[in-house]
């Protein structure tokens, strides 16, 4: 009897598999009731650096913006934080991160940062997923803004749970488990979103799923190793493609202590793109969202204890 300690070699049957979905896809993509949508993860790197670091975070994220709508993508997600810049250890100490989160926090509606974003989406006819530092009132938030492709501000996705530590569980405010479900309705399709540590409860994403959502936007800026990278984003994604019968999009940030790997999952538990550990970069994927109503067979058996 063979015995094996070692992994089998999975790459070549990983592209194979990968290739045959993308022909599934384009060839669905061709009949009767397909729903075509072209999704983009821009990785970016995270840069933290006060307002002009907040401002050269701006123009990377146009300059995303402009490239993907050349590329035809329709709903196009960011990282976690990625305007303000995501404040860990690695950028000083806690009470900087308080100053620095307060200072380059923005308000829907009042932000100028923001509305340059909902602009430029409009002018793509794109929607967009973003991670930004939201305040309202005396409370901070780690949050992913939701842009519809006519430019208009959809909502918020509040980071809930946030992860513990004090660089956030100490700095951001967190609403009640009853708001861990967050579902908009784009011009594309219908999105759930989750903001990295909160994407990690299999409860919430199937909620959403259960909400209506077609596709998950897991906006992330994951820490560890930068140049091994990290199986875990993609492992979960692929098991929330598979088992909620959804599209995956999760972006990642990349750069020093960040390790990248965005993708792009189909239903299938197949990968359509994975980007690398440590470049800057946009993922493009075509999809169809006409594959997701077969949730029902699994809908009608979950528990809902």
């Amino acid at each position: 009897m063979k015995v094996s300690r070692e992994l089998f070699p999975q790459q070549d049957l990983l592209f194979a598999r990968s290739a045959k979905v993308k022909e599934r896809i384009r060839e669905s993509l061709s009949q009767p009731g397909a729903r075509g949508m072209v999704a983009g993860v821009y990785q970016m790197r995270n840069r933290c650096g006060g307002e002009t670091g907040k401002g050269e975070n701006l123009a990377r994220m146009l300059e995303a913006v402009e490239a993907a709508a050349g590329e035809g993508v329709q709903l196009l997600a960011f990282p976690e934080m990625c305007l303000p810049g995501y404040f860990t250890q690695a950028e000083g100490t806690e009470r900087e991160a308080v100053a620095a989160n307060r200072a380059l926090a923005d308000v829907p509606g009042e932000s100028q940062y923001l509305a340059a974003l909902q602009e430029a989406a409009a002018g793509a006819q794109m929607a967009l997923v973003l991670g930004f530092a939201e305040r309202e009132g005396e409370d901070l938030y780690n949050a992913a803004g939701v842009v519809d492709a006519d430019g208009r501000w959809l909502g918020t996705r509040r980071k809930n749970p946030l992860s513990a530590g004090p660089y956030e569980g100490d700095l951001f405010a967190a609403e009640g488990p009853e708001k861990r479900s967050a579902v908009f309705a784009t011009r594309y399709g219908t999105i759930g979103v989750s903001v990295c540590f909160d994407g990690e409860f299999p409860e919430s994403v199937r909620q959403m799923r259960l909400e209506g959502a077609e596709v998950l936007v897991w906006c992330n800026c994951a820490t560890g190793d930068s140049v091994l990278g990290h199986s875990h984003r993609l492992v979960q994604s692929g098991a929330y493609a598979t088992t909620n019968c959804m599209w995956v999009v999760c972006c990642n940030a990349c750069g020093e202590n960040t390790y990248g790997t965005s993708c792009v999952w189909s239903p299938w538990g197949e990968p359509l793109v994975q980007l690398s550990v440590t470049e800057e970069e946009l993922g493009v994927a075509e999809i169809d969202l006409a594959h997701t109503p077969d949730w029902e067979m699994w809908r009608e058996r979950v528990w809902r204890g």
